[in-house]
């Protein structure tokens, strides 16, 4: 079906450059859903280049316009306006033994990938993440073989300065470096402030252990037609991380408070996460709205 209504959506372009205002027309007569914004930030949060390159695109550049969370905490920068060169080890002949190498190395970093999660966490997080690729790269072959990367479709898909793509990065990037920020925690929010006041980063010394549950609440069960939608409009991403810290914990408040149900510590503990992981694996309708992301993104 999916696959039909985009058929007769690339034969529907409109003549001149599509409006942001026309765009969520042209993306739902393709068959994206309201999700695509939140959807498509979850999938290119942690993205790698090689990723990309092995699931995706084989000739990605480094100028690929996808942007991600700068995997390094204390920095400045919070989201990379593109998907960088990790330095995965061409050793390994698998990408999932690639990216638990790149777990590995860093596993003792504590202001890398997430913050106060164990090790054992940040493994699922990442062989989480490759799953979910491979199951949009499945519909990534489907579509490139059906869409023009200048249709209107790519034009909307590809705007992230408008459709939100890069707001829902920018808020998984403060939920990441600061768990708990849009919980409504106004003692959090301020250890956080102060924190930053006094060092310029976020000392681990005033983080507590949560055990970092990375779904923020999207998947494929929310109705998005329904579901309350962050307010960006009152916040400029360009300012710093001490600047926006308040606004953000007001602006986009929703209640999670950054902790996973249980820590990751046994195999009973596992049941829960290997549960959780299966939740948000998604589903068809996601993997396709990302998939358009990602072909109209590198093509």
């Amino acid at each position: 079906m999916i696959t039909i209504i985009l058929l007769l959506a690339v034969g529907t372009a409109i003549m001149a450059a599509p409006s942001p205002d026309q765009c969520p027309r042209i993306l739902a007569d393709a068959g994206v859903t309201e999700g695509f914004a939140p959807l498509v930030a979850h999938a290119i949060h942690s993205l790698a280049l090689e990723d990309i390159r092995y699931f995706f695109k084989s000739d990605a550049t480094e100028d690929n316009g996808i942007p991600t969370v700068n995997m390094d905490l204390s920095a400045e920068e919070r989201v990379l306006p593109n998907a960088p060169l990790m330095g995965y080890d061409d050793d390994f002949s698998t990408i999932g033994m690639k990216s638990f190498d790149m777990v590995m190395r860093n596993m003792n970093r504590t202001n890398w990938g997430s913050r106060n999660d164990n090790v054992l966490v940040r493994v699922t997080h990442v062989l989480h993440m490759a799953e979910l690729w491979n199951k949009i790269s499945e519909s990534y072959k489907n579509i490139a073989r059906l869409l023009d990367p200048k249709s209107d479709i790519c034009a909307c898909a590809t705007d992230i300065e408008n459709n939100d793509v890069l707001n829902y990065v920018q808020y998984l990037a403060f939920k990441i470096r600061y768990p708990g920020i849009t919980s409504g925690n106004a003692t959090l929010t301020e250890r956080y402030i102060t924190a930053l006041s006094s060092e310029g980063r976020t000392k681990r010394s005033m983080d507590e252990p949560v055990g970092y549950d990375y779904d923020f609440c999207w998947d494929g069960s929310l109705d998005y037609e329904k579901s309350r939608k962050p307010n960006f409009r009152k916040l400029d991403f360009d300012l710093s991380d001490l600047e926006l810290l308040k606004n953000v914990s007001e602006e986009l408040l929703d209640g999670d408070d950054g902790k996973a149900a249980v820590q990751l510590d046994s195999d009973a503990h596992w049941d829960w996460w290997r549960n959780m992981v299966k939740r948000i694996s998604m589903g068809d309708s996601a993997y396709y709205d990302i998939a358009v992301f990602m072909f109209c993104m590198l093509n």
